[in-house]
């Protein structure tokens, strides 16, 4: 699988790659238009949506996840080979801090110039934050499906040139494992990763995995592949 991945992620200049689950979808599919959604590099996140393009689109994809069971290593290293600065927002202040020092620890010599909350108390402060990401070669955005999209092609609004990436949960599954690996392995294996969620996080995710899964899928599957 790293092998695959390495030779399908070619790190291009203005590039930017989101990742969807049935969820996401359903929330770009509602806030991005179309013209907004060919500018985005999509990517398949979660068995559900393997699952759903095999059966019914009869097409076969893989799961990519910027998560440290796929691409996000690969990412950070080729952020420390080639001396590229990045960029994180996301979280809450204390997370974004704390998942820079794991980083950094995690894959010495990484260049992160610039960590912060993805909460903004003005539009101001939200305008400050791209001008200072402009600086950057990489930059991961764990805002959440919709808002995080949206930071990305702002960036490309105002000419930025790097590489985009939209994270998720993972900047606070990376403080919550302490660095570590989130998922057992046994769970990875099986692909058991929502399960395992469901599990941590039942009162904010079993609706989402019940409800609304299935219901993005039926209403948006159509735009899958």
């Amino acid at each position: 699988m790293k092998m695959k991945l390495e030779k399908r992620f070619i790190f291009q200049p203005g590039e930017c790659c989101t990742f969807l689950n049935p969820f996401s979808l359903g929330v770009v599919s509602e806030t991005l238009t179309h013209q907004e959604c060919k500018r985005l590099r999509f990517y398949t996140d979660g068995i559900a949506i393997v699952i759903y393009a095999r059966l019914f689109k009869n097409k076969r994809v893989e799961r990519v996840s910027f998560d440290d069971t796929s691409i996000a290593p690969l990412v950070f290293q080729h952020a420390v080979e080639y001396g590229k600065r990045v960029c994180l927002i996301g979280g809450t202040q204390e997370n974004i801090s704390q998942a820079t020092v794991l980083l950094q620890e995690k894959y010495p010599g990484l260049d992160i110039i610039l960590a912060r909350s993805g909460y903004f108390d003005e539009a101001s402060e939200r305008a400050q934050f791209l001008e200072h990401a402009m600086s950057s070669d990489i930059l991961i955005v764990g805002m959440g499906a919709g808002k995080q999209e949206r930071v990305l092609l702002d960036m490309q609004d105002k000419g930025w040139q790097g590489s985009g990436f939209t994270c998720g949960g993972y900047l606070d599954q990376l403080v919550a494992a302490k660095g570590g690996d989130y998922y057992p392995e046994i769970i990875n294996r099986y692909h058991l990763r929502w399960l395992y969620r469901i599990l941590k996080e039942p009162r904010r995710l079993a609706a989402r995995y019940f409800f609304d899964y299935p219901y993005y899928l039926f209403k948006f599957g159509k735009n899958i592949g």
